[in-house]
């Protein structure tokens, strides 16, 4: 083992000496973080974090991060380095790549700091990490002569109070990696830090100074006396191996401490890799993106029977490829996306999005175990998202295609999915009321939450009468709810759909007609009046559709019926009626005044 040399205050380095510092960090930073080495841009940004040891530091210190350490990296770290210089500071580095354009929050609602690696944004890492504190030199190599014994080389570094050793892995691992890695090294009798488990991780970074000695928070703080340890590395190697090789070496020897799950009863076959190189993974994503795009050929009635729990049909095509199943890479945001969407936009509750997420983790690539699907639904239902739906990525867009939300607007105008009228057979006549007055609602005033006062206030009607009909309206999926903040003493608020099927098109209505509508007909007269609207926008300005053909679209038993609302509409001056006679055969024409 190298004499590690012992200072009393932070060295101030010279120019030449922060550029050696840099080609060493570097060499470190390659070793643990391979992707870095490639000529082009990584998903994953890695982070140098500064922590502040000397209380007399006021200014914010910014951590420095990279994808690619290229000439330009380089030239930033060297300015980073530069700042940190003579500083009462710790670094570390962070031992997973994260995703740097993703925003999270914490489980209190506020958002994590950008920049830096958190538990949520975290991606991948091609290391398994172990931190041996407060050990002597001759205890470390104790430990690690155990690892040379198995056929494992490490590469270490000195702490500055004990010795940090990582296993260099040749492909990259997946969050849970460090979990299952330091609980098996405990069990084998290595003393190593129980509390490497999580992927926010950071870790000493090597060719920097130690300086908890600064902090009086440190229990090798000292006021008069600090003293400052350089960290350097003390045993250097490239070799890389597999997961399922390391574990198969530690597993030859006896537990010292009782496993609850012995890992060898484990397959480590499932636990999730992929290539070290960024090349490797563009070449992959590609070959995704184009089984995603296959996803048009399968049959929709599939999908259909599989989410039955769902108008399937009519989510916007980027929702039922994401359905259809996502592959590694992608799994993380989408569930970002959807789960609020699901909540927000559909208004579902907790359990039924549950089981449209194991759905969903069933046909991920690869697949996703319900009791993972559970915990991830549950802790993101809990942040409480206020959108429609979580943020849509570049990468969600590149993979499933622009995700379009009320894709036609017109000025003045009300938008009707021509879904709607298709149920309108179905639907009684005042839930067709109650929806065209939430139309009529969201488009003068904004509203996008009902409450039941915003919804009787427009469409006129009594509370029972609201409740006796919306109940159709939420079943068709045309309007969606969910329960209010108890707590303020909130009921229910309810959601009109924010999209619709382009296939099967849309109709307008004027808001100044659908208020007279609200205004002057009976239920029964509105629903017939929206109905032949949709038939005029599509056939031209007169309507020759037969009373029973009406009747049949509309709910009602037969054309007498027809010809009562239809004498009324034209006595309140909504339609134009004339009969001709043809051949002895009697036609009714209408014409729309509005």
């Amino acid at each position: 083992m190298k004499e590690m040399k012992i200072f009393n205050q932070v060295p101030v380095l010279t120019d030449g000496q922060i550029d050696k510092q840099a080609e060493k960090q570097i060499r470190f930073m390659k070793a643990v973080h391979p992707q870095l080495a490639d000529e082009h841009w990584n998903e994953g940004r890695v982070e140098l974090r500064p922590v502040k040891r000397d209380p007399s530091i006021r200014e914010y210190l910014r951590s420095f991060g990279t994808w690619h350490l290229g000439e330009k990296d380089t030239s930033e770290l060297k300015k980073f380095l530069q700042i940190m210089n003579g500083k009462g500071v710790d670094l570390y580095f962070s031992s997973f790549a994260f995703d740097y354009q993703l925003e999270v929050f914490k489980k209190d609602g506020k958002k994590y700091e950008k920049g830096k690696v958190n538990s949520e944004n975290a991606l991948f890492t091609s290391i398994l990490p172990m931190d041996f504190d407060g050990i002597t030199a001759e205890e470390f190599q104790s430990q690690k002569q155990r690892l040379i014994e198995l056929g494992i080389e490490t590469l270490d570094i000195f702490s500055g109070h004990g010795y940090q050793s990582f296993i260099l892995l040749n492909h990259r691992a997946d969050k849970e990696i460090y979990k299952k890695f330091t609980t098996l090294m405990l069990a084998k009798g290595f003393k190593v830090d129980e509390a490497i488990q999580d992927c926010s991780r950071v870790l000493r970074m090597p060719y920097s100074f130690n300086c908890k000695a600064l902090d009086p928070k440190s229990k090798y703080y000292s006021g008069t006396k600090p003293e400052i340890v350089p960290t350097t590395d003390v045993s250097w190697t490239e070799k890389r191996y597999h997961i399922t090789e390391v574990f198969e070496k530690l597993n030859t020897l006896s537990d010292v401490i009782k496993q609850m799950e012995p890992l060898s009863e484990i397959e480590l076959n499932s636990i999730q890799t992929a290539p070290l190189s960024g090349v490797d993974k563009r070449v992959k994503k590609e070959r995704d993106k184009r089984e995603i795009e296959a996803v048009g050929e399968i049959k929709i009635e599939t999908l259909k029977v599989v989410y039955s729990m769902l108008d399937f049909e009519r989510l916007p095509d980027a929702v039922q490829k994401m359905l259809a199943g996502s592959q590694e890479g992608l799994r993380n945001k989408v569930m970002m996306f959807i789960i609020p969407f699901l909540r927000n936009s559909l208004g579902l509750n907790i359990q039924t999005i549950r089981d449209v997420m194991v759905c969903w983790g069933e046909r991920c690539s690869p697949s996703l175990d319900a009791s993972h699907i559970f915990k991830e639904t549950d802790r993101i239902y809990a942040k409480d998202f206020k959108g429609k739906h979580g943020k849509y990525t570049e990468e969600l867009r590149g993979a499933y295609g622009y995700l379009e939300f009320e894709n036609y607007t017109k000025k003045n105008k009300l938008i009707i999915s021509n879904d709607f009228f298709d149920d309108l057979s179905v639907l009684s006549d005042c839930a067709t009321r109650i929806y065209l007055a939430m139309k009529l609602g969201e488009s003068l005033e904004g509203i996008k939450n009902f409450s039941k006062l915003d919804i009787q206030r427009y469409a006129q009607i009594s509370e029972r009468t609201l409740e006796r009909n919306m109940k159709e309206l939420v079943l068709k999926g045309h309007v969606t709810k969910r329960r209010g903040n108890r707590r303020a003493g909130e009921g229910y608020m309810y959601y009109l759909n924010p999209f619709f099927n382009s296939v099967s098109g849309f109709t307008t209505l004027d808001n100044a007609t659908v208020k007279l509508m609200l205004k002057d007909l009976t239920d029964g007269e509105l629903k017939l009046y929206s109905f032949l609207s949709k038939i005029v926008s599509q056939k031209g300005a007169d309507c020759w559709a037969s009373q029973k053909y009406i009747a049949q679209k509309i709910g009602k038993k037969g054309h007498d019926s027809i010809s009562k609302m239809t004498a009324s509409l034209h006595k309140k001056g909504f339609i134009a009626k004339k009969t001709i006679d043809r051949n002895g055969i009697k036609h009714s024409i209408y014409n729309l005044n509005f």
